[in-house]
């Protein structure tokens, strides 16, 4: 193989094509061709990057000038398809979730360690630098343990009509493993392993369509996370908010891929002279300045020194689609160095597709029993 990794796309619709644009002008990396189980999108995919059209999708594994393969089709495709393409010779960038089931999630990577291959998944809420902002102000402490986290997602349904695979559990898995995968990764990034206290779904009114979900993870360091995902919004009211609550501070968040940090903080000089060096770029606002005599409290049963209120923001640096695709790349950089050399530590691999699926199908089944399992 040479340094250059080869890459062909299966699936060609909305969502692999803005993959494919960001991939284009990634070094190290040629985009060949392109294949979906709709020929015809297939060659205007083709006809509007300049790359080759397959007929099928086994035409494009059986192609010896490809070495990668990226899989941007529905979730029920995913076994298949990425087993086929291991069995083919090629490296494996599947769309969340890896699989529908567990079961077929260990199957395909234990193929993968078998043929030397890797097999990914886009879960790339790690490659976000303000997710990466959040991680280190955890792993600092400067703002106290982390006690609650929790994601609000009120999702547009426009482009979900009420025949789309995404309502449909045996094609889609249902909302958590479709969709929930990307922050049960998340969370468990910042806050360690956890385990699923409960899960709920909710029918839209007169109709099979399930389309909100609730969950509670317990993680290992007190840290008690919830997760609400409704598609059920105006595409103009599509909106998420992130929340997480310190013993000294909180952080809040905004979109699905945030591109806005703030933090409102009760800290000593010390701990707030800290804060500010880690988070180069923060705009700082003074909301107020304890004296002496009051700069004394408690909370935990445990004494803080709290001399300083105040507000910062930090932003990302890019506008919303353009980290988007930045953080495709970035996963995918990080992906390509372990093809070349397989002693490379990924920040997204195997492992994590087969975690954040084991919450998600959890929380799925506690979920269609009632809440609890």
């Amino acid at each position: 193989m040479s340094n250059t990794i080869r890459y062909g796309l299966i699936g060609c619709g909305g969502f692999g094509r803005f993959c494919l644009e960001a991939y284009q002008s990634l070094e190290g990396m040629q985009c060949v061709a392109v294949a979906d189980q709709d020929a015809a999108l297939a060659h205007f995919t083709a006809a509007q990057t300049g790359l080759e059209a397959c007929g099928s999708p086994d035409e494009l594994l059986a192609r010896q000038d490809i070495d990668l393969v990226h899989l941007a089709t529905p979730p029920f495709t995913h076994a298949s398809l990425a087993t086929a393409a291991l069995n083919a010779g090629k490296h494996v960038l599947c769309e969340k979730p890896l699989a529908l089931n567990l079961q077929d999630a260990s199957a395909m990577i234990h193929l993968a360690a078998e043929k030397k291959r890797i097999l990914a998944v886009n879960l790339i809420m790690r490659y976000n630098p303000l997710c990466r902002a959040v991680k280190a102000v955890i792993d600092s402490r400067i703002l106290g343990a982390p006690v609650h986290a929790s994601l609000i997602n009120s999702a547009k349904d426009e482009p979900l009509p009420a025949a789309h695979w995404f309502w449909d559990r045996e094609k889609s898995g249902g909302i958590f493993i479709e969709h929930g995968v990307h922050f049960f990764d998340l969370f468990e990034w910042w806050f360690g392993s956890g385990t699923l206290l409960s899960a709920h779904q909710v029918h839209r009114p007169d109709s099979r369509i399930v389309d909100q979900v609730l969950a509670s993870v317990q993680y290992g360091g007190g840290v008690l996370g919830t997760f609400y995902h409704g598609f059920h919004q105006l595409g103009r009211r599509d909106e998420q908010t992130w929340r997480l609550i310190f013993e000294l501070g909180t952080i809040t968040l905004t979109e699905w891929v945030p591109t806005e940090m703030k933090l409102d903080v009760s800290l000593s000089d010390a701990e707030f002279e800290k804060l500010t060096a880690l988070l180069p770029g923060v705009r700082v606002q003074l909301l107020e300045r304890y004296p002496a005599e009051d700069s004394h409290a408690r909370s935990r049963h445990r004494d803080r020194l709290v001399e300083v209120h105040a507000g910062m923001t930090l932003d990302a640096g890019f506008a919303k689609q353009e980290l988007y695709a930045k953080m495709l790349r970035d996963l995918m950089t990080d992906q390509l160095a372990a093809i070349r050399d397989p002693a490379h530590v990924r920040v997204v691999g195997e492992r994590n597709g087969l975690t954040s699926l084991a919450y998600a199908v959890s929380a799925q089944m506690a979920a269609g029993a009632g809440g609890v399992l």
